[in-house]
């Protein structure tokens, strides 16, 4: 078969040599191209995509591992603010010296406690808190001695009204929170 090529090749003119040459060479160009520099190029652009792809996670991951950060400082600071499990820390009876020391205590029409069970060990305490004819100045100083409390402690709802007969008297109603660890 060789030989019958070589024969055909050496029978065609030097244009006609030229003119097969020519076309081998492109025939040849051409199959590198397809077969090997078209793949490489496939490839490089899909690196480059995977690429950024993984620029764009590692910034995610870096924001949410900040924001890990904070929020593991923030559970830190709170936990430093819980009372300790041995610890004999009551809410209601928090609620009832601070309304003493505010001089409202004769003013409860009624307190009362829930417990729940919150995920992940956690315990929260509500205490509902219903005052009558208090001023204002007397439930802001019930809300300074809940706010310096010495543990954690949270105003979660404060409704206040005015009495019909005497507006400087005040109905209130407080629910106050605490968490400690079950």
């Amino acid at each position: 078969m060789m030989q019958t090529m070589r024969e055909r090749w050496h029978q065609m003119s030097s244009r006609e040599q030229t003119i097969v040459l020519a076309g081998g060479i492109i025939v040849g160009l051409s199959l590198l191209f397809v077969l090997v520099v078209d793949p490489l190029l496939a490839t490089f652009d899909r690196l480059d995509r995977q690429a950024a792809r993984k620029e764009k996670d590692i910034k995610e991951l870096a924001l949410i591992s900040q924001e890990y950060t904070t929020k593991r400082d923030r559970l830190a600071k709170a936990e430093s603010r819980m009372p300790p499990p041995d610890s004999q820390f009551s809410l209601l009876t928090f609620m009832e010296e601070a309304a003493a020391t505010a001089r409202i205590r004769d003013r409860i029409a009624g307190m009362q406690p829930q417990v729940q069970s919150l995920t992940q060990g956690y315990q929260e305490t509500a205490v509902d808190l219903r005052l009558e004819g208090v001023q204002l100045p007397e439930l802001l100083a019930l809300l300074v001695a809940i706010d310096q409390a010495p543990y954690e402690l949270h105003v979660r709802h404060l409704q206040i009204h005015p009495k019909f007969d005497n507006p400087a008297n005040l109905d209130a109603t407080v629910r106050v929170l605490s968490y400690a660890k079950s």
